[in-house]
Parts: structure tokens; C-alpha cells; sequence
């Protein structure tokens, strides 16, 4: 998905977590029937990048009006004795990434995260550290919903590399020889901050510090 088509879908998630979350929250008839409208409106801008017509795209938003929060998603990197990191290549776009994906229902961030590793490149692996919290908005991610990206640390217990079916290859890297520039988006940040973590384990874990303004959604009455 090109960065324009990535920035539109997720405008359009945002303004359907607006509807759904205002749904679940109100009785009042004319809010629920603007934030029907606003969620329309999603389905709408949706279509623009989706090969699915606005009618299908709409009866799907309004099929599900759960709450809709930030997707949490995990990335581990691994490293083996010899210092060097476990990437993968994905088959979807060729890149290489570290080994991740979102976390399953029931499933604990750290088990999710080594659990990614054994199905994409076959490794076991014992987490050791949570390096991080990265926002897929602010490290180049381009994706289509908003995503937390839990970034552990593990150290390989076993196992050996496979092919699955969502990677194309399965190698080790020392700090010098990674290709930045074949990385998939929004992995360039995260490897950094995992090597600078190899050497400095005491490094305080990473989160957004320049994205601490908020827009407020609760407004207190004043006094």
C-alpha cells in the first residue's frame, strides 16, 4: 500500500472508531443518527482505496460496531550467540522485517512475540526484555489500521529455519551486514533501537515522546 493510499485508510479508520465508539456510548437518537452518517462517510473514503464497492465496504462497517481501538501487534528480535539478529523476509513484499505479527486473544504480548518467531522462520526463542512501544503512524509503518508495536528483546533457545508460508527467507545478521535498504516499512526504527539495546542493555525502553499532545475528548466543566 503506497504512503497517500495508507494515510487515507487510516483517516477512514478513525472516523469509524469515532462512530462506533460514539454508538456504544449514546442513547440520544440525532447523535446516533450522525454517527451512522460518520460511519457512512468511512465506508465511503474507504472505497477509494479498496476494490470493494461503498455498499459492501458500508454493510460490513455497520455489521460491526465494537469497539475499535489501536491494533496491538508484537516484533521480537532475536539474537544468537554470536551477537548476530534474526530477520525474515516476507513474502508479501520481498522485504526483510523481524519476526512479529499481531497478538492472538488470550495471548500474553511476550508470548505472541516468540510465538511470531517460531512460525515465520521456524527458531525458538526466550524473550528477555520489552525494548519498546513504537506508534505505526510515527516510524514509517504505512499501514492501513493503527498499530502498537510491542518490540521485545529474546534470546534463540533452538529450533531451525523453515520457510512458511509468509516468508520467503530466514537469516542471520551481524549489526554491519543488515540491509537497511531492502527493510519493510516502519522496520528501520525498531532495529536500531534493538542493536543500540544490544549494546546498552540499561537503555530506558522507547515510546513516541514527540507525540505527546492530545486532542481531548472529555471536556471538564468549568469552574
Amino acid at each position: 500500500m503506497t504512503q497517500p493510499a495508507a494515510q487515507l485508510a487510516l483517516i477512514a479508520d478513525q472516523l469509524r472508531a469515532l462512530a462506533n465508539n460514539g454508538l456504544l456510548f449514546t442513547e440520544d437518537v440525532y447523535q446516533i443518527e450522525r454517527f451512522h452518517t460518520v460511519l457512512n462517510l468511512a465506508a465511503q473514503l474507504q472505497a477509494m482505496i479498496d476494490v470493494r464497492p461503498p455498499a459492501e465496504i458500508a454493510r460490513i462497517f455497520q455489521d460491526d460496531l465494537t469497539l475499535r481501538t489501536p491494533l496491538a501487534v508484537v516484533d521480537t528480535a532475536v539474537f544468537d550467540k554470536a551477537g548476530r539478529l534474526l530477520l525474515i523476509q516476507r513474502a508479501d513484499n520481498g522485504l526483510w522485517a523481524l519476526p512479529g505479527g499481531a497478538c492472538d486473544v488470550g495471548e500474553a504480548p511476550a508470548t505472541g512475540g516468540v510465538r511470531e518467531v517460531w512460525e515465520e522462520s521456524g527458531y525458538q526463542a526466550e524473550p528477555t526484555a520489552l525494548l519498546g512501544v513504537f506508534d505505526s503512524r510515527l516510524c514509517g509503518q504505512n499501514s492501513s489500521r493503527h498499530l502498537y508495536h510491542f518490540l521485545f528483546a529474546a534470546k534463540l533457545t533452538g529450533g531451525h529455519a523453515i520457510i512458511a508460508d509468509e516468508t520467503k527467507d530466514v537469516a542471520w545478521f551481524q549489526p554491519e551486514q543488515i540491509p537497511w535498504s531492502k527493510l519493510s516499512p516502519g522496520h528501520e526504527p525498531r532495529i536500531h533501537f534493538a542493536l543500540a539495546w544490544q549494546k546498552f542493555p540499561a537503555i530506558a525502553p522507547f515510546f513516541d515522546r514527540e507525540a505527546l499532545e492530545f486532542t481531548p475528548t472529555l471536556h471538564h466543566p468549568r469552574a
